[in-house]
């Protein structure tokens, strides 16, 4: 049986047992472990003076992220992301500006982003305010996009208000002050609204519904994981270059293969194998 779906957080829970993992706009308040947010910064390319000025920065981040209510929905379950920021000097005569590579990781993709500019002081906090700033725009940015992939997994294109939320941080930083880097983010939320991406989007419906009631009626999933497979297949045909459907492969292609080993249809497996011929020998020896 395939389907589209509306469900909500228990479904997510099924998939999380089956793959065996462990793991806004409101007044800012302690989490209940819903996003659960690693920080690393490196500082290593700045100017001494400018190392111990940012030396606690690190920690301004983590509580900025971790120590806000992300989630509203109250049966969302915890998963974990990490953030690395990479800082260099951008000189200036009035304040204390830093040039920033951002790797955000969530648990089936990656955003890597190499324009970000913002200005930071030394005595400055990061707080959920209300103030326009440059570094919480591109950090709010990137969580709704990660956010919205883990809402997509609940049901069909649920992540829709935190992509929304996305495109609002983009036409503010489009007329932010520091405009570097906002042009691509911008691209990136054409791409996300294009019929290819949104076909991406979709996929993800059929492949978590399919992980949630593999131990109830595994023809059913067998049928939902393969029609995804599918549908990765047609994606990745009218843009081979989509970097979230090759995140998504690599996160989940042990997973589709145990799932259809030993079984009558390996044509997921041989599917998965053109399309991801890093782990050739992986996929062999479930077609062999």
């Amino acid at each position: 049986m395939l389907c589209k779906r509306t469900f909500s957080g228990y479904i997510l829970l099924a998939c999380l047992t089956f793959l065996g993992a462990a793991a806004a706009n409101a007044h800012p308040r302690m989490l209940e472990g819903k996003v659960n947010i690693s920080v690393d910064v490196v500082l290593e390319k700045l100017p001494l003076i400018k190392q111990e000025k940012m030396k606690d920065f690190q920690e301004k981040v983590h509580k900025y992220l971790n120590e806000y209510e992300w989630i509203e929905e109250q049966d969302f379950p915890p998963f974990n992301m990490h953030i690395q920021l990479f800082l260099e000097d951008q000189p200036s005569n009035i304040e204390d500006r830093y040039r920033c590579s951002v790797v955000v990781s969530g648990p089936d993709v990656q955003y890597v982003d190499e324009r970000a500019l913002f200005a930071f002081q030394e005595d400055q906090e990061l707080q959920h305010d209300g103030q326009h700033d440059s570094l919480k725009l591109l950090l709010d940015f990137y969580m709704y996009l990660v956010i919205a992939g883990e809402f997509d997994k609940l049901g069909y294109l649920q992540g829709d208000p935190y992509i929304t939320k996305a495109r609002n941080a983009v036409k503010l930083g489009l007329f932010d002050r520091f405009v570097r880097g906002w042009d691509r983010r911008d691209d990136l939320m054409k791409l996300i609204d294009g019929e290819n991406y949104k076909l991406f989007r979709e996929m993800k419906d059929y492949y978590f519904y399919g992980l949630a009631v593999y131990e109830e009626d595994k023809k059913a999933a067998r049928e939902n994981v393969a029609k995804a497979v599918t549908m990765l297949r047609d994606v990745l045909a009218t843009d081979y270059d989509l970097q979230a459907a090759k995140d998504f492969i690599s996160a989940h292609f042990r997973t589709i293969c145990e799932m259809f080993k030993g079984t009558d249809n390996i044509k997921p497996i041989k599917t998965l194998s053109q399309l991801d011929p890093e782990h050739e020998e992986y996929y062999a020896e479930f077609l062999n």
